[in-house]
């Protein structure tokens, strides 16, 4: 069990590291986005100081826009993590565990229950019934516990493509609204619709 839940670490680690990997280039994207629209802004001959203080307060409000939108993804992310990678594997680990646990306390009271000089078929027997049900159990919950790490292993794993729909959505978006910041430069604040 104790190789399984470190497979487990590993495997959640390496889809951590995915994740934060979406959330870095997405983060880069919108900086040099940002970088871009700022220094537009501010190199632009073509608008007075009124027009300049207008846009850079636009570009403020877009820029804190794109942030919250940012963080509203990283923040999904972070809440469905809590299921994929805290419930799902060590909900089945778990039971495992105790079912282990519960079995030396069973073996133990079988022993005491039963005489071990007249009753030692009904010892053999009562054994060989827990043994049977636990090494059934323990297989049933193996393989799941297999197939629970490879759960990250789709490239159309929901949480990966929920994140970087969200990411991509947040970019774009973000991209048109600094350009709507800077149509205000193209127009010298003049009649921009």
């Amino acid at each position: 069990m104790q190789i399984k839940r470190q497979a487990n670490s590993n495997t959640t680690l390496y889809f951590n590291k995915e994740l934060l990997t979406l959330l870095a280039n997405a983060t880069i994207e919108m900086r040099l986005i940002d970088n871009a629209t700022e220094s537009t802004i501010i190199q632009s001959s073509s608008i007075g100081q009124p027009c300049r203080q207008l846009v850079m307060e636009m570009f403020r409000v877009f820029r804190t826009i794109g942030q919250a939108e940012l963080q509203g993804c990283a923040a999904y992310a972070t809440e469905e993590l809590r299921y994929w990678t805290t419930q799902r594997f060590f909900s089945y680990a778990n039971i495992l565990h105790r079912e282990a646990t519960e079995l030396t306390h069973r073996v133990g009271f079988i022993l005491e229950q039963y005489s071990k000089i007249t009753q030692m078929d009904n010892i053999l027997d009562t054994l060989s019934d827990e043994y049977y049900r636990f090494n059934s159990l323990n297989n049933s919950l193996q393989e799941v516990l297999n197939r629970e790490l490879e759960r990250f292993a789709p490239m159309d794993h929901p949480l990966r493509v929920a994140l970087s729909d969200c990411l991509n959505t947040t970019v774009t978006y973000h991209q048109l609204d600094m350009e709507y910041v800077l149509s205000y430069v193209d127009s010298a604040c003049m009649n921009v619709n």
